[in-house]
């Protein structure tokens, strides 16, 4: 009796999973969505661009799936910190970092992290790699070109921690792609 117990038990968690996750974007869910038993796709294919290229990198942010900071230590880092760029890569003679976006149609930026990212773009040129997992298409921009397309892009509002965020179509981003 147990083991039929045990079952449905199963099925209930299995179903509640499905009705829980099923259809869900990224950008659709909350933080604990987005984070828990994941695999970053932009993140890998980001590495498997550099990888292409021969390029060296680090991975140096606080964005890693495998590797989570506690929150209650989170929420007590500074958020210069807490925008730290995903890598740091070396090429040509000189260091950048490389700011990790994953998107489906359009690529979201949020405009607090933006002036966060301009104080590191003092320290090293920042780019973004952008990968769109419907188009499986690839894009690299620097930060003032993310600056130049506030005019062209849209603003909305994450609904879990109220961040103004600015959207840009992916088909805007032809002349950057890889």
């Amino acid at each position: 009796m147990s083991t039929l117990k045990d079952l449905k038990d199963q099925e209930k968690l299995a179903q509640m999973l499905v009705d829980k996750f099923d259809g869900t974007i990224d950008s659709d869910g909350d933080f604990q969505l987005r984070n828990t038993n994941r695999i970053d796709i932009a993140q890998v294919k980001a590495e498997e661009y550099l990888d292409s290229k021969n390029i060296t990198y680090k991975n140096i942010g606080f964005d890693s799936k495998d590797d989570r900071i506690p929150s209650a230590m989170w929420f007590q880092v500074p958020s210069f910190l807490r925008c730290m760029p995903d890598l740091l890569v070396y090429a040509s003679n000189s260091i950048s970092f490389l700011e990790v976006k994953g998107c489906r149609d359009e690529v979201k930026f949020k405009i607090d992290d933006l002036h966060e990212y301009n104080l590191w773009n003092g320290i090293a040129p920042v780019r973004f790699f952008v990968y769109s997992n419907t188009e499986d298409e690839k894009w690299v921009l620097s930060l003032a070109d993310v600056w130049n397309r506030l005019g062209s892009g849209k603003f909305g509002k994450y609904e879990d921690n109220n961040k103004v965020y600015l959207a840009i179509d992916c088909k805007q981003l032809e002349d950057y792609k890889r």
